[in-house]
């Protein structure tokens, strides 16, 4: 064969792979779980870059959220909530603290993504640090704790579309959950995948890092306890995710289902 025929033969193999791929990643829709598929199945490559297309595309889309100015003002307010919401908490047992700060950045995630929601944990961290009038001093350690949150939530939940609870009936409630397995599973993935690599794995490593009281030998008897906490608290927080990010995201549609989105 002719090397001209080979090379237009090879290309257009690789636009016929680049199309299927684009494919795949249509019929994923979006969703951060389609590693899914590479455990149904044969694993292809088409799979695996449609995988990385779609994981890398959602970062890049949320940056381009940066332009619009109705991204910047939903945001300051998220962020803004988010802060008010650090001081609120609720302690139903002296083990057990219960906050509202993640609400707005999971919010955050949903409506504009990984990239967006990261870069509002930097101010949202900073800012908090500056009202709580804390005695220990600034870490930036803790400040890329709450980065990665909030680069989960973005990559858990942005796109979603949030369940609309059902409190006519305890049955109804349940039976509306059961209906929306897959949007129950992005929220339980963003907070189990959260409270394992933030809150037990990487405060337990930073505490130690900053002295705070936690040397090597105890180190994995800490992150015992932390799991333990975390457990506790993750079917709560997802009931909580439940119940506020469908009122967050009709509000949003609410005001600016007739504003045509700036930019």
């Amino acid at each position: 064969m002719p090397h001209g025929r080979r090379v237009a033969v090879r290309t257009k193999a690789h636009r016929a792979a680049v199309r299927s791929s684009h494919l795949a990643v249509h019929k994923l829709n979006m969703k951060p779980w389609g590693f899914i598929l590479f455990v149904y199945g044969e694993v292809t490559e088409d799979k695996v870059m449609a995988f990385f297309l779609n994981f890398f595309g959602n970062f890049k889309r949320s940056a381009q959220e940066l332009k619009s100015i109705r991204c910047l003002a939903v945001t300051a307010v998220l962020i803004a909530l988010a802060c008010i919401l650090k001081t609120l908490t609720i302690q139903p047992l002296p083990t057990l603290k219960i906050g509202f700060a993640f609400v707005a950045i999971s919010a955050i995630g949903m409506l504009y993504g990984p990239t967006v929601a990261g870069l509002s944990c930097v101010a949202t961290d900073v800012i908090g640090y500056l009202i709580s009038n804390q005695q220990q001093g600034f870490s930036p350690l803790f400040t890329l704790v709450e980065v990665t949150g909030g680069v989960i939530y973005g990559i858990f939940l942005y796109g979603m579309n949030p369940i609309k609870p059902d409190f006519t009936s305890a049955k109804s409630f349940w039976t509306g959950i059961r209906s929306n397995v897959p949007t129950v599973l992005r929220i339980v993935g963003a907070k189990f995948t959260i409270n394992l690599v933030c809150n037990v794995f990487m405060n337990t490593l930073f505490l130690m890092i900053m002295g705070y009281g936690i040397v090597p030998e105890t180190f994995w008897i800490k992150v015992g306890e932390r799991i333990i906490k975390n457990a506790t608290m993750l079917p709560i927080e997802v009931f909580i995710l439940l119940l506020t990010l469908f009122p967050i995201k009709a509000a949003y549609s609410a005001v600016f289902k007739n504003h045509r989105q700036s930019v």
